[in-house]
């Protein structure tokens, strides 16, 4: 993966969206139907909100009508903002700093999309596994960086011939099928 990844890079631009006249009913069976936990109230184009299930939640035990009330009586702030040009790092500072799980993407001023925290985890978890691999490592015993990642060689060869017995669980090399379980010796003898 390329070292600057963008917002631009990992976002979906679909996301689900509401007026804030729209009824809380209508708008979780809009979540229901679409399988998203937030939906973006906007005004026009323009994001004005956010409804998410916890907001729906909290409707139905404040007592609220849902088949009556308007999502504006029911939706939270709009989350924070952040442009399609912006590093992904940056997304993951703002969604680490302020209690959000997604950012509203705008690209030249214009509201384009909704920025999950998924998106950013699984951007920052594949950039970072593959630096893993790349990054020299520190020798133990001396300090020295060792850069040939012959560490990762001798461990993945050391536990690619064991595997884990599904009756005692112990981490063995040979394994007997035996009425649809992988079993170790010691467990077929039993």
């Amino acid at each position: 993966m390329r070292e600057n990844v963008t917002v631009r890079d990992i976002i979906g631009m679909e996301y689900v969206g509401v007026s804030e006249s729209d009824t809380v009913q209508a708008a979780t069976e809009l979540m229901l139907e679409e399988e998203t936990d937030t939906i973006v109230v906007l005004r026009g184009r323009d994001p004005v909100g956010m409804l998410t299930c916890h907001d729906a939640l909290a409707t139905l035990v404040d007592g609220g009508d849902a088949a009556e009330r308007p999502v504006s009586e029911a939706m939270s702030e709009p989350a924070p903002r952040i442009t399609t040009l912006a590093d992904v790092d940056e997304a993951a500072g703002i969604m680490f700093s302020e209690p959000t799980s997604h950012l509203l993407v705008f690209d030249e001023g214009e509201f384009v999309g909704l920025l999950t925290e998924r998106e950013v985890m699984a951007a920052t978890s594949s950039r970072s596994v593959e630096n893993d691999y790349d990054a020299p490592l520190a020798d133990e015993n001396d300090g020295e960086l060792v850069a040939d990642g012959s560490d990762y060689e001798t461990e993945a060869e050391e536990f690619s011939t064991q595997s884990i017995c599904e009756v005692c669980g112990s981490l063995v090399r040979d394994l007997s099928n035996m009425n649809g379980q992988l079993i170790c010796a010691d467990c077929r003898e039993v």
